[in-house]
């Protein structure tokens, strides 16, 4: 009895959080270890380290069980009183209370929050989210199918979004907690085409995409991080292959980063996931004389043009945009014999067996642009063979960001 007594403190003291009216968890000796120490690479502890005879020590408590339900399985959340578990604050090297505590995954250190700022619950949360890792992909209909198809035993989950940038922050978590047996994508309110395809009319919109079956839209009333989570978990199974060693996350063929921009530059790494090996496909190419005539305003008006055209798919034709930088690839420019002064110039080419090419003859703009693509679709353009039917080798990397 004694023992017992000694491991739970033996209630010296009055703890400022009780199990039946708090969100935050009661650590003791007896579970600290394993619900914090030992478990820091299954998530982040956040611990509220006090003693309950200081002045002041409850000064705190609301902020921080706000913070508890707010981020309820986001975050492991705890307190220790450290008048009755003196033992674990000296492990732990707390020298003064309060102290707040963030134990992330390893090899990261623990990090104690500067509460001289204050300890509002948005802060805790922007202190301890800085160790999720966003774990999604940005989902264009350059690299939508790649991702649906790539690692066909890994179910994916597509979040719809208005957020013109960023990852919300509880997205973020759940594709870090889930990334062995998941994959994320994230899909702008822009991608017009793919909002129309999942039969999102409402942001935010959440679904997840298997191998087998229809589409599973979530519909759940909130978007928040729990009912999320129990949401995903139901289909978080994934095919494991037993001539794996482990079962490490594996990284989706659709992150490359030309497959995460609306509009990617043609280069040796990125020009056969972009257009020229895909079937039926027909290469819109922006030819620029350098990256400076590829301006986001041009890139824009093609991005527009293309989600337009994602549904006017006719006789398994495709339309994929990018644009090519002619001072980085002069041999494969020369394919399509325009002068430096023409540039910047829209060619559509056909990378198929017979490989063709025609030029856009109109102004670069949406109604110019459109005008030559429902010519083709409608069996009305001339294309010009590409000589010796052969195309000259990309030879320029992917620029890093």
């Amino acid at each position: 009895m004694t023992t017992l007594v000694a491991l739970l403190g033996g209630a010296s003291s009055k703890q400022i959080y009780e199990h039946a009216k708090t969100d935050v968890s009661i650590y003791t000796q007896l579970n600290f270890e394993k619900q914090v120490t030992k478990n820091r690479d299954k998530g982040i502890s956040v611990v509220h380290f006090y003693k309950s005879s200081d002045a002041g020590a409850s000064d705190f408590v609301n902020s921080y069980k706000d913070f508890a339900t707010e981020n309820m399985g986001v975050f492991r959340i705890g307190s220790v009183d450290c008048e009755d578990f003196q033992k674990i604050c000296e492990k732990e090297k707390v020298t003064e209370t309060p102290t707040l505590k963030v134990y992330p995954p390893f090899p990261a250190p623990t990090q104690d929050m500067d509460l001289a700022k204050g300890f509002d619950s948005k802060a805790i949360k922007k202190f301890a989210g800085r160790f999720y890792t966003d774990k999604s992909i940005e989902i264009t209909s350059n690299n939508h199918k790649t991702f649906v198809e790539d690692q066909p035993g890994t179910p994916k989950v597509l979040l719809f979004t208005n957020a013109k940038k960023g990852t919300p922050f509880v997205y973020k978590a759940l594709s870090q907690n889930f990334e062995k047996t998941l994959h994320f994508g994230l899909v702008r309110e822009s991608e017009d085409a793919l909002a129309k395809k999942y039969k999102v009319k409402k942001f935010p919109a959440l679904v997840v995409v298997k191998s087998e079956g229809k589409p599973i839209t979530y519909d759940g009333a909130q978007f928040t991080y729990q009912p999320i989570f129990e949401f995903l978990n139901v289909h978080s199974q994934i095919f494991v292959d037993p001539r794996k060693a482990d079962n490490q996350p594996t990284e989706s063929a659709a992150s490359r980063p030309w497959l995460t921009v609306a509009v990617p530059q043609i280069t040796a790494e990125s020009g056969n996931d972009i257009c020229l090996q895909k079937d039926g496909a027909l290469c819109v190419i922006l030819v620029a004389k350098d990256k400076s005539q590829a301006s986001s305003d041009v890139l824009e008006i093609m991005n527009s043009v293309g989600q337009g055209f994602a549904s006017k798919i006719s006789r398994g034709i495709s339309f994929y945009f990018s644009w090519l930088d002619t001072s980085a690839e002069p041999e494969f420019a020369a394919t399509f014999g325009l002068p430096e002064e023409d540039l910047p110039k829209i060619v559509v080419m056909n990378p198929g067996k017979r490989k063709r090419f025609m030029l856009h003859e109109g102004e670069i703009s949406e109604a110019g642009i459109e005008g030559t693509l429902d010519k083709i679709l409608g069996g009305d353009a001339r294309f010009k063979a590409v000589k010796g039917n052969k195309l000259p080798k990309l030879v320029s990397e992917y620029p890093k960001e």
